[in-house]
């Protein structure tokens, strides 16, 4: 298993990293392709927009640039990249990274004679599901293990509407929404709107379990965390070593005396919703 840093920027010490690309990204983190020339690092990107026709002639381009270059990976959400790169003959990986669906092999097995060679598994789902997933599928794993989770992206302007009703300024670049006794960070972007989980995914005491599942990749996400250095290297610490069950629970505690908002959201519960 290796660690992916999905960060503001490089840092030393660490060999691989997710961005974003300008207007084809909803990460917060992004990097300029011309920035990839000398950089003797593992870089993943993220293609994860929803394109439209207008946006078409800028991801081929792209596309054909990405190629020039050694990266370990294009994260897509948009079908058109994986049909763009088809038909173009990209030989960069492509991973398939379509949030909520990437959560059933039948798909992913259907995706990978069309192409793909990896899956980001959103945390939307159980432990037990990631492994029987992992059972069934022939290419790589990635999943996401720590850091705020978007869980809505609105293509409406929600934040400056809202303002502009109550007639004030808002002068932050993090608002919260407040939902019965939950708060949810929401961020404004030129294309729309972001809303995050109210808790910190931390995934920690399930490292073991995803090692013998074969996951090949796992994210730490710095966005919004304070102190992600030492959560950084108490994860270097629970995949490079071989720690018992009892020492990943440890390791569990000393991040949450970090950050006391950390949850394993639904990886040891089943995300049910009742229609009344």
């Amino acid at each position: 298993m290796k660690i992916i840093y999905k960060t503001q920027q490089i840092k030393e010490g660490l060999d691989t990293f997710l961005f974003g690309l300008k207007d084809l990204s909803t990460l917060e983190h992004e990097i300029n392709l011309k920035d990839l020339k000398d950089l003797n690092k593992d870089i993943f990107l993220a293609i994860n927009k929803n394109l439209f026709n207008k946006d078409l002639e800028t991801l081929e381009s792209t596309l054909k640039e990405i190629d020039k270059y050694k990266v370990s990976g294009i994260l897509f959400y948009d079908l058109s990249v994986l049909s763009i790169a088809k038909r173009l003959g990209i030989k960069t990986p492509l991973i398939w990274a379509q949030d909520f669906l990437t959560v059933n092999y039948q798909t992913i097995n259907f995706y990978e004679k069309e192409g793909i060679s990896g899956v980001l598994i959103p945390p939307l789902i159980t432990i037990d599901d990631i492994e029987e997933i992992s059972k069934n599928i022939n290419v790589e794993i990635m999943i996401y293990g720590f850091g705020y989770q978007m869980i809505a992206l609105s293509k409406r302007k929600l934040l400056s509407s809202y303002f502009d009703y109550i007639k004030e300024e808002n002068d932050k670049d993090i608002n919260y929404m407040i939902e019965r006794d939950d708060i949810y960070p929401t961020k404004e972007e030129e294309y729309g709107t972001k809303i995050y989980s109210n808790k910190v995914l931390n995934s920690i005491r399930y490292i073991n379990r995803l090692k013998k599942a074969g996951v090949k990749y796992i994210i730490l996400d710095d966005f919004m965390i304070d102190d992600f250095d030492k959560v950084k290297n108490i994860y270097e610490r629970a995949v490079n070593e071989d720690l018992s069950d009892e020492e990943l629970i440890s390791l569990e505690k000393e991040i949450e005396s970090i950050n006391s908002n950390t949850s394993t959201l639904f990886l040891d519960k089943k995300t049910v919703y009742k229609v009344k």
